[in-house]
């Protein structure tokens, strides 16, 4: 999904996008989630004309024991808005939201490109209760990619009744060689699957 902000031109629309939520409930800091969040956030915070800051990602290895959670503009006492390339189980959003409220600050709302909720096994209460607007949920990015035939339709229907219908880790199905418009894949569905697994939800939110 980084790779969206390759494009100047679309990473000044998604800014604009954001820049639209935050004013709606009252954000006074744009706050990125390292890393994914930062350059949607910065580009928010220009549109908006708002203040920027970024929060680390809680217990990442590369940083020192003594560096600040939150880094860029002041956040204590002050509301912010969280930016991250997406939200499935919300577990990332709650780690986020506690480094906040630990220097002070008041998480009002979450802005990001895909909202993968819809098809995760479960979702945090804090990133259920939070005000969230996104870009895209993950089965719309799954239907524009048929339409766009980046997608195969056999694919798409397998990918979607896995999502929607929680295939267990362990269902054969996975197993399958399908048959696209192209032929037999040489690859089972597990390989050839936009998202697969148990635990892809929850794996691709910590990335």
């Amino acid at each position: 999904m980084e790779s969206a902000y390759a494009d100047p031109q679309l990473l000044r629309d998604l800014g604009a996008r954001g820049g639209r939520f935050a004013p709606e409930i009252g954000v006074e800091v744009v706050v990125g989630a390292e890393t994914a969040g930062v350059p949607l956030a910065a580009s928010i915070s220009v549109t908006a004309e708002l203040p920027f800051a970024f929060v680390r990602k809680p217990g990442y290895h590369g940083h020192e024991l003594d560096e600040p959670p939150v880094r860029g503009a002041d956040v204590a006492g002050r509301r912010v808005l969280l930016v991250d390339d997406a939200i499935s189980s919300g577990s990332s959003v709650e780690r986020f939201a506690a480094s906040l409220a630990g220097v002070g600050a008041e998480l009002v709302g979450v802005f990001v490109l895909v909202d993968m909720r819809d098809v995760a096994p479960t979702v945090s209460p804090v990133a259920a209760a939070l005000p969230t607007e996104s870009v895209s949920t993950y089965l719309q990015v799954l239907d524009l990619a048929t339409a766009n035939g980046v997608l195969d339709p056999t694919l798409h229907e397998l990918t979607v009744d896995a999502i929607v219908n929680q295939w267990a880790d362990d269902d054969p199905r996975w197993n399958l060689l399908p048959v696209t418009a192209d032929g037999a894949l040489a690859v089972p569905l597990r390989e050839a699957c936009p998202l697969v697994g148990a635990n892809a939800l929850a794996d691709t939110e910590q990335g």
